[in-house]
């Protein structure tokens, strides 16, 4: 199965591109966050993760959804053609 992931001002040291696709059996929203980390190395572990969970400012959506508003939330099983995007959460008003 195939995944899209998109990074929108996020990960701007380790996915230059700002899109990869990640292939896998079985994945879920942890499962695809290794998966990059493994990919893409100590840098991407580095923008993405802090002390064992999503770094502090980022937001991971799972076709649009927050990933913590979900009910598996970080155990989410992916489909083919899920999109998830990691951005920065944007504040004001």
């Amino acid at each position: 199965m195939k995944v899209q992931v998109r990074a929108l001002g996020a990960l701007t040291h380790s996915l230059r591109e700002g899109r990869t696709v990640i292939e896998g059996d079985d994945l879920t929203v942890d499962g695809l966050l290794e998966c990059l980390i493994v990919r893409y190395g100590p840098q991407m572990a580095e923008e993405l993760m802090d002390d064992g969970g999503l770094r502090k400012g980022l937001a991971l959506l799972v076709n649009g959804r927050n990933v913590l508003s979900l009910p598996e939330k970080f155990e989410t099983p992916l489909q083919e053609g899920d999109e998830v995007i990691v951005t920065i959460i944007v504040a004001g008003g």
